[in-house]
């Protein structure tokens, strides 16, 4: 058992899951694919190496997503089980969703090792460092799709704290951008929700400034960065975090063309060669979405 926590049973290979997990449009065929082949390329790089590989997939789902037009595609923790890592680690909150995502593995994937949790990943990821995972001679990728804005800053802190871990979040850029006002003011409970998913509270320093031109009133509103220098000021966080983080984060939009999320990639290895390696690897794949 690599982390202490209580899993729940799998279901028998005759249970029929009518759930379906109904979200999304182009940009969910685009993440997916680019966690792929990260996915192929980490397991192929690491192949001759001693180490035990684990992929944790934070918001797993129920295995399928129909997109936009009825469409039904694998999702993410379904597609990572083609990749051969030693162990799997699926969270999903949603119970319904996870017994789905367990009768799809149970049936396409008898043989791997895999352990499901019907969780919040936020308990789970914050106490991720109660294994000494590179000590212990394991490497991993976490996956991290929220919802909304669902994940706490502090996870990927102690993710970071583990030097065993590559991360590719799915940051829910549209939400966040959602309750950063134009005219800066925010109420109180918005201002929790943004200090807890950016890990501070000084972001409004880095993303509001006064207006070039004030009025003769003494209430005037402040003036918000573009979407591009929220882009660079969620990166400038992460860096923060991670000794590797890719500058070629992609932000995926919606039909209208209007940004929905910021996939970003970090690396919680401090050495010189992990941190080139994964990097190029991952720029490579960013910029030839």
């Amino acid at each position: 058992m690599i982390m202490s926590y209580n899993k729940k049973k799998g279901l028998g290979v005759g249970y029929m899951s009518t759930v379906k997990h109904e979200f999304g449009g182009i940009w969910t065929k685009q993440k997916l694919d680019i966690i792929d082949n990260y996915l192929e390329f980490y397991v192929k790089a690491l192949k001759n190496q001693k180490f035990r590989l684990c992929y944790i997939d934070a918001f797993a789902g129920s295995g399928t997503v129909t997109i936009k037009g009825g469409r039904e595609i694998t999702g993410s923790a379904i597609r990572s089980l083609k990749h051969e890592f030693d162990l799997y680690q699926f969270f999903e909150s949603d119970e319904k969703k996870l017994d789905a995502l367990k009768e799809q593995a149970s049936l396409k994937f008898q043989n791997k090792n895999v352990q499901y949790y019907n969780t919040d990943c936020n308990a789970i990821l914050t106490a991720i460092t109660t294994f000494e995972w590179k000590k212990n001679g394991w490497r991993g990728v976490i996956f991290l799709d929220p919802y909304a804005m669902d994940l706490s800053w502090q996870c990927l802190e102690e993710i970071s704290k583990t030097k065993a871990f590559d991360v590719w979040y799915l940051f829910p850029f549209m939400a966040i951008n959602r309750n950063l006002r134009r005219d800066g003011k925010i109420d109180n409970a918005c201002i929790s929700k943004l200090n807890n998913i950016l890990g501070t509270d000084t972001w409004k320093d880095c993303i509001y400034s006064e207006p070039r031109q004030l009025s003769f009133l003494d209430d005037h509103d402040l003036e918000k960065t573009d979407v591009e220098g929220v882009k660079n000021y969620i990166l400038s966080r992460l860096k923060s975090t991670f000794p590797t983080v890719s500058d070629k984060a992609a932000l995926l939009k919606n039909d209208k063309n209007s940004p929905l999320f910021l996939l970003c990639f970090a690396g919680s290895n401090p050495s010189r060669a992990a941190k080139e390696l994964s990097l190029r690897a991952a720029d490579y794949i960013l910029k030839n979405i």
